[in-house]
């Protein structure tokens, strides 16, 4: 088990942030070297490649930093060879019902949990998988699965898709979840943070962890105030974006 999924398990507080379009490895190294705990790599709305991802993962593997793909759909091709290049964990969008959490898992977990297609002469196994029955409990203890809600169905059915075996937390995605309210941008409108509460709410009764995804760390510290324990802050190019801008205004002070 990876220290982020024994934390995710404790409930304990782990602050990432997404990568969004930057595709040299030593990124990787860069958000290390800050002290973030994990770090979210977008193929959903990033560009990146098969190739890139994989190198991505591969120095966030050397350096110890957990890696969470974002994939950009529930598809057999990309949970994969995302999980068979090394990946440590899933994070799934649009999950709306427990059936797509269950496609999820029967894609990403070896037999019996799920049927996970074999092929251990990888970069997941370090080339060397040993007694296949033993890794394949390994793996599936090792991997981090995160479904994202961002629909009225999804929040409507959050407790059904938590309660989903191999689902380790629920993380909400704001930006869809308050668009689908009517409230695009927005949340801290009513509907959309009553949204968010039902879906903490469903992961504390079920024993297991929520976050959130935001570019705002006073929202986030609301919501640990709450009960979330995994939180992504903004993205590299936020903080790249945000240190030119600083850059400028101290400059012209």
């Amino acid at each position: 088990m990876t220290d982020m999924k024994e934390k995710i398990r404790n409930r304990e507080v782990v602050l990432g942030t997404m990568l969004s379009e930057i595709s040299t490895p030593n990124i990787i190294r860069v958000l290390q070297a800050g002290g973030l705990g994990f770090v979210i790599i977008d193929a959903e709305h990033g560009p990146f490649d098969f190739s890139q991802l994989s190198n991505l993962v591969a120095e966030a593997n050397l350096l110890g930093l957990p890696a969470i793909v974002r994939i950009p759909e529930i598809r057999r091709e990309w949970i994969t060879k995302t999980l068979d290049m090394g990946a440590d964990g899933l994070l799934v969008p649009m999950v709306s019902t427990p059936e797509d959490a269950e496609k999820v898992i029967g894609f990403a977990k070896y037999t019996p949990v799920g049927n996970r297609g074999v092929s251990t002469t990888r970069a997941h196994t370090n080339y060397n998988p040993g007694n296949l029955r033993d890794y394949f409990a390994a793996a599936n203890e090792r991997t981090i699965i995160l479904t994202q809600i961002e629909t009225p169905q999804g929040v409507g059915n959050a407790e059904k898709i938590i309660a989903v075996q191999g689902v380790d937390a629920l993380m909400v995605g704001p930006s869809d979840l308050s668009t689908s309210y009517g409230a695009a941008g927005n949340a801290e409108e009513p509907r959309v943070e009553e949204a968010i509460g039902c879906v903490l709410n469903a992961a504390l009764r079920a024993g297991k962890a929520a976050g959130i995804i935001h570019s705002k760390p006073a929202l986030l510290r609301k919501w640990r105030d709450r009960g979330m324990t995994i939180f992504s802050c903004g993205s590299e190019l936020n903080m790249l974006k945000n240190g030119v801008k600083k850059n400028k205004q101290d400059f012209e002070a």
